[in-house]
C-alpha cells in the first residue's frame, strides 16, 4: 500500500515544483518559490507517495489571516486524498501561527473540493489578460510612490484590508519601485497600485470605495509603463466599473476564482480592487 507523507519544502524541490505547476500553465519559476520560502520558510510543503514527490502547496501569513496557495497534485495521484492532506497540513501550520482565518483562491472546478473541507465562499474575482498601453505617464491625481508614501500605503492597506501585509508591500516596493503609484485627493491618500514586471502582474490595487475614477487612473498609469507587455490582473466582481474599464482597454477575461475562507469570516475588504496574486492575497 502506498504511504502518503507531507514534509517541508526544500530548495532542492523547486525544479519538481516548477515541472508540476507547468502542467497547469501557472508559469511559476524558481524565483517565485524562493520568494514563497522567504515569506514562510516553514510553511511550504511537498507530498510524497512512498519516496516519490507528487504534490505541493505554499502558505503566507499576514497577522491573523493566513493564505494557502499553489495546491497541486500530480495527475496520476489525484483522487487519493493527497490534496486534502496538503491543505490540512497548510491549515495546521497557519493555525499554529495563530491565524484565525485561512483564505485561498479556488478555481471554479475546485470550489466544491474546498467546500467539502469546510471552506466557505466569499465572492468571485475575474482574472483579465491584456497589454500595457502607451499614453501619458500619469493620470489624474496619481504620482510615483516614494519611500514616505510607502509608510502611508502600508497604513491604508491595513485599514482597508483589516490585516497586515506590511512584509509583502515592502518587498514589492523594493523590487518594483518604478511600478508603484499612489493617488491622492488633496493630501489624503485614497489608493495605490503595485505591479511586478517579472511576473507581469498588476496587484495589489487598493482604492477607497468612492474613488473608482482614481482606481482607473492608477491602473492606466501602471499600464503606461508596461507597453506591449502581456499583463494579468485579478479584479473583484464587486468593482464592476474597473472590470468594464479593462474591457474597454481590450483586456479579455481569462478565468474566475472564488475567494474562500476557513475559520473566522474574512474582514470586509470593500477597498480591494485587484488581488496581489493567486498564491497569496
Amino acid at each position: 500500500m502506498t504511504k502518503i507523507t507531507i514534509r517541508k519544502m526544500r530548495r532542492s524541490d523547486f525544479s519538481f515544483a516548477i515541472r508540476l505547476t507547468d502542467t497547469m500553465n501557472w508559469d511559476l519559476t524558481e524565483k517565485d518559490f524562493a520568494f514563497m520560502m522567504e515569506l514562510e520558510p516553514e510553511g511550504c510543503f511537498v507530498a510524497l507517495a512512498d519516496a516519490k514527490k507528487v504534490g505541493i502547496t505554499t502558505t503566507a501569513l499576514f497577522g491573523k489571516v493566513g493564505c494557502i496557495g499553489n495546491v497541486i497534485v500530480d495527475t496520476q495521484y489525484r483522487s487519493k486524498g493527497i490534496g486534502v492532506k496538503l491543505v490540512k497540513e497548510a491549515a495546521r501550520y497557519l493555525s499554529d501561527k495563530y491565524a484565525s482565518t485561512i483564505a485561498l483562491y479556488a478555481y471554479q472546478n475546485t470550489v466544491e473540493f474546498y467546500r467539502k473541507m469546510g471552506f466557505k465562499a466569499d465572492y468571485n474575482l475575474i482574472r483579465f489578460m491584456g497589454q500595457g498601453q502607451k499614453n501619458q505617464e500619469t493620470y489624474g491625481k496619481v504620482g510615483a510612490m516614494t519611500r514616505q508614501d510607502l509608510e502611508e500605503t502600508i497604513a491604508l492597506d491595513r485599514t482597508c484590508m483589516n490585516w497586515n501585509r506590511e512584509r509583502l508591500l515592502r518587498r514589492k516596493f523594493a523590487e518594483s519601485r518604478d511600478l508603484c503609484y499612489v493617488a491622492r485627493e488633496n493630501s489624503r491618500l485614497v489608493g495605490f497600485a503595485m505591479a511586478d514586471r517579472y511576473r507581469q502582474e498588476i496587484g495589489p490595487l487598493i482604492c477607497r470605495v468612492d474613488q473608482d475614477e482614481e482606481a482607473i487612473n492608477l491602473l492606466k498609469t501602471v499600464l503606461s509603463k508596461l507597453v506591449n507587455v502581456e499583463v494579468g490582473i485579478g479584479v473583484s466582481e464587486k468593482r464592476r466599473r474597473i472590470a468594464d474599464a479593462l474591457l474597454q482597454m481590450n483586456f479579455k477575461e481569462e478565468f474566475r476564482v472564488t475567494l474562500m475562507h476557513l475559520g473566522k469570516a474574512l474582514p470586509k475588504t470593500r477597498c480591494m480592487v485587484a488581488m496581489e496574486s493567486l498564491e497569496r492575497s
